[in-house]
């Protein structure tokens, strides 16, 4: 069974999720969008004969809340802790999670961030942040509400280190930071669909294999 409007309650509308804090996939240019993830929304709704009906969000956190009235298929990180709201198809593309460190420690790599003891802001509801409880020091983590509340506690000069995805890390590199060059995980991407859709997943998975062989 393919995508419909019938099947997702719209008029001829298929409405997506997108995350514009995840740069590597998504970014605005002028009224439009460019990026991997919004390529394989354009590919779906094709697919299923509806209108692509973007919805932006702030981060993953806000889309996750919107699950089952805002949106029909999102784009988000594969997280187990939100498999009760959200069915997840196959991987489309995987993106790093790394740090953004101040100027002053220019070779660090994540091996040392975590083992320094130094304190590390990070976001909670972040896929990257359920990666990195386990293997940051007990007590060294510092979570903020947001990614951006995290950016902007971190570059008024908390923590040590910011821990995030690496294309929206590497926007902020300038004269006082710089981005760790290896990752402290890979975070696999899918679309997501609200559970109650969940028997569109096969179609889904169809699109998503054929865009990610053509990569």
């Amino acid at each position: 069974m393919g995508l419909t409007g019938h099947a997702f309650g719209q008029d001829g509308a298929l409405r997506v999720g997108l995350n514009m804090n995840n740069a590597a996939l998504i970014r605005k240019d002028g009224a439009g969008y460019t990026g991997v993830a919004y390529a394989l929304a354009q590919r779906l709704a094709e697919a299923a004969g509806l209108r692509l009906e973007p919805v932006e969000y702030p981060n993953a956190r806000s889309v996750v809340d919107a699950v089952g009235s805002d949106w029909d298929i999102a784009f988000l990180a594969i997280d187990p802790a939100r498999t009760d709201r959200i069915a997840f198809s196959d991987p489309y593309r995987s993106v790093e999670a790394t740090f953004l460190v101040r100027d002053g420690s220019p070779n660090l790599r994540c091996s040392d961030v975590l083992a320094s003891g130094e304190p590390i802001l990070s976001a909670r509801g972040a896929a990257y942040h359920a990666q990195l409880e386990p293997l940051a020091r007990p007590g060294t983590l510092i979570v903020a509400a947001s990614p951006a509340e995290a950016l902007e506690r971190f570059r008024a000069g908390e923590g040590a280190a910011l821990a995030g995805i690496r294309n929206t890390l590497a926007a902020q590199e300038d004269a006082g930071f710089g981005v760790v060059p290896d990752c402290f995980a890979r975070i696999e991407q899918a679309v997501a669909l609200p559970l109650h859709n969940r028997a569109q997943l096969g179609f889904v998975n169809e699109i998503v294999s054929a865009f990610r062989d053509e990569a």
